[in-house]
């Protein structure tokens, strides 16, 4: 869950920086969307379903926010080490 989340969350920040109209913004989030789901291997109504048992149990769904913003946090840390100097 924390992967996929990851992977949706870098995409949609990457879709956010293109300066483009909002239903173009849509159309490109939505086949980047697909790509992802495609990378991580499950559908996305695999996603929602488990997203949506997630929301009925908040303190399972807490421990993955934690495990996402560390994983985020770890991700961001790695980026000035990999840029050439």
């Amino acid at each position: 869950m924390v992967a996929v989340m990851s992977e949706l969350y870098i995409t949609e920040q990457k879709i956010s920086t293109l300066g483009m109209k909002r239903d173009s913004l849509e159309q490109i989030a939505e086949v980047m969307k697909d790509k992802v789901f495609a990378k991580v291997g499950i559908p996305d109504s695999v996603f929602r379903k488990s997203l949506n048992f997630y929301m009925d149990h908040p303190q399972e769904l807490e421990l993955i926010y934690t495990s996402l913003v560390d994983s985020l946090n770890l991700r961001e840390q790695r980026i000035p080490a990999m840029q050439p100097r």
